[in-house]
Parts: structure tokens; sequence; C-alpha cells
């Protein structure tokens, strides 16, 4: 069964994804199989798939507290002098980049068309930049971020994409977890 599929089951008001829709037919797996598919993730991971996945968005207050003490981290490290209400709008501008439909021209890879990512020299996709993503524009960015589009930085730009790449190691550790615990393991 497919990850996404499985992850709707624990929709408060599911359809039955494997009937016909017209008969009596009972779904095999229930809401309570799928939230097993969940068990053994950090929190922060398990928060996501049911923001992202179920439509839980009481759990995106979670979801920006896990990523703001992730990135915190990382602005340390870098040193990167960026004020607090700004780094928030950052979280919130990566949420909502991550969350946008996957790129036309690479499938999601952020890799040229025709490109193996096994390639070692392999050109990024000039439609998104690399990102997987429909590209979101510096201007919606920075109205998210609340900056101007003139104070958008290297900096600024790093930070998102850290953020990016958190988010797609938790969508990866979700869905390894759920294949794991479907018995889906190659």
């Amino acid at each position: 069964m497919q990850p996404v599929k499985l992850l709707a089951k624990l929709t408060t008001k599911t359809l039955n994804l494997t009937g016909t829709f017209g008969g009596s037919g009972q779904d095999v797996i229930d809401w309570r199989t799928a939230a097993h598919a969940l068990v053994g993730l950090p929190q922060c991971q398990t928060n996501w798939a049911y923001f992202r996945y179920v439509g839980e968005e009481t759990r995106l207050n979670k979801v920006v507290r896990s990523l703001t003490m992730h990135i915190t981290l990382f602005v340390k490290i870098k040193r990167f002098k960026v004020k607090p209400e700004t780094l928030n709008g950052i979280v919130m501008s990566a949420i909502y980049e991550y969350v946008q439909p996957v790129c036309n021209e690479c499938d999601g890879s952020g890799l040229a068309p025709g490109q193996k990512a096994t390639n070692i020299n392999a050109d990024i996709c000039i439609k998104c930049f690399g990102r997987g993503r429909k590209p979101v524009s510096n201007r919606s960015r920075c109205k998210i971020i609340g900056i101007d589009k003139k104070s958008y930085t290297s900096s600024h730009d790093e930070i998102t994409k850290e953020l990016l790449r958190l988010i797609a190691g938790w969508e990866s550790d979700i869905f390894k977890n759920i294949r794991e615990k479907m018995g889906e393991v190659a």
C-alpha cells in the first residue's frame, strides 16, 4: 500500500480507497493499523506526518517548534546573524514551500531530466533550481518571512535549503518506517 494512502486512513473521515464505492466493502486496514505504521518515529516526524498527510492543522505549532529548534542550532554553528522573528518567518516559508506541488520538469528529483541521482556530475533542474518542488518566488518568500525583497540574503537562502533538507529527511524516514511496519522492505 502507498504510504500516503495509509496515512490518509488516520483522518477522521476517510473514503474506502480499496473498494468500488458502491458496495459494502470493508477496508482491511483501519486507522489503528495506520497509526501503528508511525510507531517508533521521533515526535517531530510524527507531528509532521499528522500535519502533512492527515490534515491535523493543530500539529503545525509543534512542527514549527521542532524546526525552529533544529534550525537555531544550524544558525549558531554557521554564525548567521538572523533575528528570531525572521527565523520564524523562514520556518513558515520553508513549510509553505515544501508543501508545494512537485516540479513537473524533474518529477521532484531536483535533477535535470535524464540525469540519475548516482551521477556525480548530475546537473540540477533549471525549473526548480534543484529543490524538487514548484519554485516559490523570492517576492512570495519574503512576504511570508516578513522582510523586504532587498533584505533577502544568501544566509536566508542557506537556512531555507537546510530546512527543506530536514523536512525531506523527515518524510524519507516516515515512508521508510511505514514500509518496514507494513512488511514491504526490500
